[in-house]
């Protein structure tokens, strides 16, 4: 069955069987348990960079939290960025709910989660979030909310993650330059807490997004990994870093 469907539909299956338990461990911690040094790695870079002061989501917002966590994350990612273990089921990308939660209106959101199946879908599974009564895809609406902070292009507790992962081992955990690898490009090329961001981000997120490789500095092409919603998300979270120095 799942050499038919595809790795992603199968999972689709799986979780229309099961979601009726608990919402999942989230994907970052799924990645790594099955190697508890890595888990222990990734834990202990995750705790010590500074965390995000973001505010307390509304009722409504927990609500839709909930059916997201049960019914969504598996095809759209933690943070909506369409990059969930499922996501590669589908035929298109899907699409980055944040950059959604900005352009449309609610009630442009919800007749869009109300479409039925477009003709000609072939096997892809119907979508999980039409099981959803009206009021639990109000409050899932709201939840996408949380992902598109105001005055933001990105979402930092996204990118806060995608920090504590990648970016720790040479820019350190407050951005200061002296992760574990920092001495072998020179730790003040590493160092952030002085990079020009206020006015400059577009510049910033294209340096992040083409890397660099000189003999005396290198920084992968990180394009090459990451869609620029999620760079955007890195870029706001130097942001926090810059502020908590």
């Amino acid at each position: 069955m799942s050499r038919r469907l595809g790795v992603g539909a199968a999972l689709l299956v799986c979780v229309v069987a099961c979601r009726e338990n608990p919402p999942p461990r989230p994907a970052a911690e799924v990645a790594v348990s099955a190697r508890p040094g890595a888990a222990a790695a990734f834990g202990t870079a995750l705790d010590s960079v500074p965390s995000v002061a973001q505010r307390p989501l509304t009722p409504l917002q927990l609500e839709g939290q909930q059916a997201y966590n049960t019914l969504c994350w598996t095809c759209h990612g933690l943070y909506g960025h369409g990059d969930g273990p499922a996501a590669r089921g589908f035929a298109d990308p899907l699409p980055d709910l944040a950059r959604v939660a900005r352009l449309r209106s609610d009630a442009e959101i919800m007749e869009r989660m109300s479409r039925p199946r477009a003709p000609g879908a072939g096997g892809q599974a119907e979508p999980l979030w039409h099981a959803l009564e009206p009021e639990a895809k109000r409050a899932a609406v709201a939840y996408l909310r949380s992902f598109a902070p105001t005055g933001s292009q990105g979402n930092p507790a996204a990118g806060r993650l995608v920090y504590a992962t990648y970016c720790v081992h040479c820019h350190g955990v407050r951005g200061a330059g002296d992760g574990r690898l920092a001495p072998a490009l020179g730790s003040r090329r590493a160092s952030l807490l002085h990079l020009t961001l206020h006015g400059h981000e577009a510049q910033v997120l294209a340096t992040i997004r083409r890397g660099s490789i000189r003999h005396d500095a290198f920084m992968p092409e990180w394009g090459r990994a990451f869609t620029d919603p999620q760079l955007w998300d890195v870029v706001a979270y130097l942001q926090v870093l810059q502020a908590t120095h």
